[in-house]
C-alpha cells in the first residue's frame, strides 16, 4: 500500500510499505510498528474528509498528514530518517499556518 503524506514543491511524497520496510519516496526508512493498518487507517482519514475546491480543503488535509507525520517521527528510527520526516512535517505544518494566517510573515 501506498499513501502520500504530502506535497514538497508541487512534487508529493510517496510512504509505502514493502514486505514490511517502510519506503519514503522509494528509499527504505527505520520506521518502527508500521504496518499496512496503520496505513490504511490514515489513507481513510484522508478520504472521509468531502473534497472541496475551498483553501482549508488542503489545511484539514494537511492537518492529517501533520498528525500521521508526527506518529512516524516517534517510530523513526536514526538521525537521518527523523530529519527527513521533520523537514516534510514542517512543510507541511507551514501550509496549515499559512491557510490560517498565522506564518508571521503578514507582519513585515
Amino acid at each position: 500500500m501506498e499513501v502520500c503524506i504530502a506535497y514538497l514543491r508541487g512534487k508529493p511524497i510517496m510512504l509505502e510499505l514493502r514486505d514490511g520496510i517502510a519506503y519514503l519516496d522509494n528509499e527504505p526508512q527505520p520506521i518502527k510498528y508500521l504496518d499496512e493498518a496503520k496505513l490504511q487507517e490514515f489513507s481513510d482519514s484522508i478520504r472521509a474528509i468531502p473534497y472541496s475546491a475551498d483553501p482549508g480543503y488542503e489545511a484539514l488535509v494537511n492537518s492529517k498528514r501533520a498528525a500521521f507525520i508526527v506518529t512516524l517521527i516517534g517510530s523513526a528510527v536514526g538521525e537521518e530518517c527523523v530529519s527527513r520526516l521533520t523537514h516534510i512535517l514542517d512543510h507541511v505544518h507551514y501550509d496549515v499556518l499559512e491557510y490560517l494566517g498565522e506564518t508571521g510573515e503578514e507582519d513585515a
